[in-house]
């Protein structure tokens, strides 16, 4: 049986390593609050001709009738709505909203702070972000330390990816004494948007504190503590977590990310298998699964994942690389297992992708001593990929073993146009100049290897060895 190289041993040795590894973590849904109770605040006061009007929107508000409430606003004080939605273009709301209270002067037409702070409320509700802020930046003209209204103004800055301003709005409520779980906890998600991981840390915990029990800032808490590299507060906070969820699949995913941060691959492996059996098969997480697996020596394991992530998209150049792998040590029976299932989407491939196919189907015709087939498939991948140096190495070696050194040293040439084989492409021919008995070619071409690299200090016995052989036929 012959020994075929298809692949580069430089390539390979970092391949499939998985130093720095990262899992694809579930995404967090954010339900912020937007307000707490809104009639229940000290800083704003409906009017008294106003009291019908806000008593029915707030049983609206309560019923989670938005829509209905802003119709009652709508016939009950005309033009206002369609000056919220429009923006106040004319800058006609600052004369039309007054602090609210006993206040006998005040025109029919003007509304409280109060009021404009709920129909905030409603359109933040229906998620209509522009009417809403126009009414809480209106509501806070006559009450510019409304404390709820800065709160609320604030998280629709949050919701609209508007940091900056988020954090003026909701830094304002804490300084005027707000303090409420869903603040503390906006704040930590501010900080956390805005890569400030310490003071998510503080804002989560401080959250927390307030409710301890909210499952939202606990996993807030948890991904700032891995972005803090306080890996040991982090696994505890997971541990504790999953005694209260154990088939949660984020929590493992978690768990198995702080491993392998803390280098411990084994205990990662292991809850990330936990977090696939409980649902969770993001294609990322099946790669990093398949290269821990690779990486113990479990190839049936890895190769059972790889075939499920082939089926769900799994980018090819991981697949390849695993392939070439398992060609390095000797998987034959694996690789042709999980070659069949490529060979099934085959026609969803690049052209590049399928020519590294190709060299891959060839790696397994050079094993069973096939070389005709494997010179068919060569062939066939450099028509659709000519700069597939893999394939250019392998066709080399094959004509090589046959005796065809001037077809050899054409592919060996072209093959050494590529940086990634460069080096080996060189040596190999050097070996074929020695075939040839040119001692004087291979010398030169392993001294221009060693030029190039001085750290292949390896081949110097190669080099002497052809020195001194040289030395004695002159």
């Amino acid at each position: 049986m012959k020994h075929c190289k298809l692949f580069s041993l430089m390539f390979l040795a970092t391949s499939l390593q998985a130093a720095g590894l990262e899992l694809e973590l579930p995404r967090a849904e954010w339900l912020l609050q937007p307000v707490s109770p809104p009639l229940l605040q000290r800083e704003g006061t409906a009017l008294v001709t106003e009291q019908q009007s806000v008593q029915e929107l707030v049983a609206f508000i309560g019923r989670e009738e938005y829509e209905q409430g802003l119709a009652s606003i709508r016939s009950a004080y005309p033009n206002v709505l369609e000056q919220l939605e429009a923006g106040d273009p004319d800058k006609q709301l600052p004369q039309r909203v007054v602090a609210g209270g006993f206040m006998p002067n005040a025109l029919r037409s003007q509304l409280s702070s109060t009021l404009f702070y709920l129909i905030g409320h409603c359109y933040m509700a229906l998620e209509q972000y522009l009417p809403a802020e126009t009414a809480f930046k209106t509501a806070l003209i006559p009450l510019p330390d409304y404390i709820r209204v800065h709160e609320s103004l604030g998280l629709l800055y949050l919701q609209t990816g508007r940091f900056p301003e988020a954090r003026v709005n909701l830094s304002r409520a804490a300084a005027l004494g707000l303090n409420t779980s869903n603040l503390f906890g906006a704040l930590g998600y501010l900080n956390q948007q805005s890569h400030n991981y310490w003071g998510a840390v503080s804002g989560y915990q401080q959250a927390m504190m307030l409710d301890p029990d909210n499952y939202q800032w606990q996993q807030g808490l948890l991904f700032a503590l891995s972005q803090t590299r306080q890996y040991d507060s982090a696994l505890t906070l997971v541990e504790q977590l999953l005694q209260q969820n154990p088939d949660d699949p984020a929590l493992w995913l978690y768990r198995s990310q702080l491993s392998l941060q803390a280098g411990e691959r084994e205990a990662a492996l292991t809850s990330l298998e936990t977090a696939i059996r409980l649902g969770d098969t993001a294609v990322a997480n099946l790669q990093i699964a398949a290269t821990l697996h690779m990486e113990s020596g479990s190839s049936a394991r890895a190769v059972e994942l790889l075939k499920t992530g082939v089926g769900k998209g799994m980018d090819y150049g991981f697949v390849d690389q695993a392939l070439g792998w398992l060609a390095h040590n000797g998987q034959w029976s694996y690789l042709e297992e999980l070659l069949e299932e490529v060979k099934a989407t085959a026609n969803e491939l690049s052209d590049t992708d399928r020519s590294k196919l190709l060299t891959r189907e060839a790696g397994i015709s050079r094993h069973d001593d096939e070389d005709a087939a494997a010179n068919t498939a060569l062939q066939q991948a450099l028509e659709l990929d000519p700069g597939n140096g893999e394939a250019l190495m392998a066709l080399a070696d094959l004509q090589r073993e046959n005796r065809n050194y001037n077809q050899a040293e054409l592919f060996y040439q072209r093959a050494s146009a590529y940086e990634l084989y460069r080096e080996n492409a060189t040596i190999s021919m050097a070996q074929l100049a020695i075939d040839q008995d040119n001692l004087e070619r291979a010398l030169q071409l392993l001294r221009d290897v060693v030029n190039r690299n001085p750290a292949r200090s390896d081949l110097d016995r190669n080099i002497n060895s052809l020195e001194n052989l040289v030395l004695l036929r002159e």
